[in-house]
């Protein structure tokens, strides 16, 4: 497949109706689209696990294979990009040229799916933010109670900001640590910082 700009793909398959690559059909031009415009609606970097989750888990607007598939094209061409690239857990962002093409060519998207990506955007935005930036698992330990690991990330340098690693006696309370912490980090975050530093101060 030659290195040809996507946009002009898109234009082709929209004024002409016609395939410029025999590999680049309408259904794969949609599935692009697609994935441009959901990062376009939820406006926040996405991991590619999260990506695929959203567009294929959650919801059925694409099939996996096909995201799957797509996906390294649209890095190739420049449509996303992610800022942290020497980080294992990259996360994604539409280009310039990424939003240009959605903003030219949105209306090949179905009008009703527009709908229903913007909508589960715009509810699901935070608890998205929330998963990768509160990040939590666990591991047996050989005496059999459970090491929990707990971090905060920041959203810019995607590096842990704070981590706690807390023994627990059971599997069922490991879990329930992690399942609670996107919700608890920031107030725990709050409490450890200002006690820290109150601690600190009187120690002077």
């Amino acid at each position: 497949m030659s290195d040809i700009n996507l946009c002009a793909i898109i234009k082709a398959l929209n004024f002409g109706g016609m395939i410029l690559k025999e590999n680049f059909s309408r259904d794969d031009t949609e599935t692009k689209l697609i994935l441009l415009y959901m990062l376009e609606q939820i406006e926040i970097p996405l991991s590619e696990q999260f990506i695929f989750d959203i567009t294929t888990t959650r919801n059925s607007w694409i099939n996996y294979m096909e995201c799957k598939a797509v996906f390294p094209e649209l890095i190739k061409f420049k449509m996303i990009f992610s800022p942290d690239e020497q980080n294992e857990n990259k996360r994604y962002l539409l280009t310039a040229q990424g939003r240009n093409c959605v903003n030219s060519f949105y209306n090949e998207i179905p009008e009703n799916l527009r709908e229903d990506i913007s909508t589960f955007c715009k509810h699901n935005r935070m608890y998205f933010k929330r998963l990768q930036e509160y990040v939590a698992d666990f591991k047996k330990n050989a005496d059999g109670t459970y090491m929990v690991k707990l971090k905060i990330i920041d959203s810019t340098s995607n590096i842990p900001t704070f981590e706690i690693n807390i023994n627990l006696q059971t599997r069922a309370e490991a879990i329930k640590a992690i399942e609670l912490w996107p919700n608890k980090a920031p107030n725990f975050y709050e409490f450890v910082y200002t006690n820290l530093l109150d601690w600190t101060s009187k120690g002077e």
